[in-house]
């Protein structure tokens, strides 16, 4: 395995906001589907991560915001830092910490509300929206940064689901960004949409990193990878193989898997 030169940050460094050490997740307590990983992520950085289907990149993926808690029999052990914390305990608030850690799914999955509620949902029921200046406030903000206000400005109560798919996602993603979180996760976003909406999903993830929040993104497309990403960390049967920035992974890989992944060998 490659190491990565940031995999283990030190003391200070205040741009990282995410690293794990050696974590492994089991199901059963015995077949092991991620063998240990340790990569870091910074601030205003997007990371792709790449490989094979059922290569263990997006069981990686829900370890960070520890959604894999969700699923019976599945053990994640090794250490979760955000914030020099380490969150993979049993006592750690995930009400709290996913709203720090965001994500976005698949298939886009707007709530069966206005566009405006959809945005808003989560603020209220934490209580961080105190009158209408602020709510209003929130919802332009939050699509804005989502790249789709200008399509939605005159139809914020209509609901969600009269959205196109990229529209959609491109909600799901100001949704998410309504919490103000310093991460946030996709999962395959794009994997449903046209070229276009692709296209404006990846423009989306970009200017989202360029305010400071770090991305990190699943994806099976190579050429999306090499648009939309800093970094990039490649995963092969349950390994993380390699890892660096994405110019040396796409233009020099040192694992013959991975030369192999990227020419097409194997897919």
């Amino acid at each position: 395995m490659m190491e990565d030169e940031t995999m283990t940050p030190t003391a200070g460094e205040c741009s990282t906001l995410l690293y794990t050490k050696d974590v492994t997740v089991k199901y059963d307590y015995m077949h092991e589907a991620l063998h240990p990983t340790s990569l870091s992520f910074d601030a205003g950085t997007v990371t792709a991560l790449i490989g094979p289907s059922g290569c263990g990149k997006s069981t990686y993926l829900r370890c960070l915001n520890l959604m894999n808690r969700e699923i019976p029999r599945c053990v994640v052990e090794g250490e979760i830092h955000y914030h020099d914390h380490d969150v993979n305990t049993p006592d750690e608030n995930l009400f709290e910490l996913r709203k720090s850690i965001g994500m976005v799914f698949q298939q886009p999955t707007p709530f069966r509300k206005s566009i405006r509620e959809n945005i808003l949902f989560a603020p209220k029921r934490h209580g961080r929206i105190k009158n209408r200046a602020e709510a209003d406030e929130l919802v332009e903000t939050s699509l804005r940064q989502a790249a789709l206000w200008d399509e939605v400005k005159d139809k914020l109560n209509q609901s969600g689901f009269g959205l196109s798919g990229g529209q959609q996602q491109r909600l799901c993603i100001a949704r998410t960004l309504a919490m103000k979180p310093d991460v946030v996760l996709f999962d395959e976003p794009c994997s449903a949409l046209d070229p276009i909406s692709t296209y404006s999903i990846e423009e989306t993830i970009r200017s989202i990193a360029s305010t400071g929040i770090c991305c990190i993104i699943v994806t099976h497309n190579m050429e999306q990878a090499t648009r939309v990403s800093d970094r990039t960390a490649f995963f092969y049967v349950g390994n993380m193989v390699e890892t660096g920035t994405t110019k040396q992974i796409f233009s020099a890989p040192n694992d013959q898997r991975l030369a192999d992944y990227l020419s097409g060998r194997f897919g």
